[in-house]
């Protein structure tokens, strides 16, 4: 089982998270980031094993969920924080019912 870290990433970890979520391959996040793809392996690890995830993929869907990327900024690398910051009580209870009304009907 992976050791979790405290969710805590680092900037670099979450501009590989975000670039990843928007479809770029290892060798591209690497160009855009200035560093090697060995780079951006370390820091997708990383990443994963600090938000407990068992791939890069999930590590992009948790980094999603916690809010801690969005959607808005992916288009263009703009970070774009959501109109209303969530609170604690509503975090994840609109996806909790997006995935049950959608897939579990």
């Amino acid at each position: 089982m992976p050791r979790i870290l405290d969710g805590r990433l680092s900037p670099g970890q979450l501009a590989a998270l975000r670039l990843a979520a928007s479809g770029y391959t290892s060798r591209q996040i690497a160009s855009r980031l200035h560093t090697t793809e060995t780079g951006v392996h370390l820091r997708l690890k990383a990443a994963a094993r600090s938000l407990g995830a068992r791939s890069r993929t999930h590590a992009v869907v948790i980094a999603l969920k916690r809010h801690l990327i969005w959607l808005d900024e992916l288009e263009d690398g703009t970070p774009q924080p959501p109109a209303t910051e969530p609170t604690p009580a509503d975090e994840g209870r609109a996806d909790r019912n997006y995935w049950t009304t959608r897939y579990d009907a």
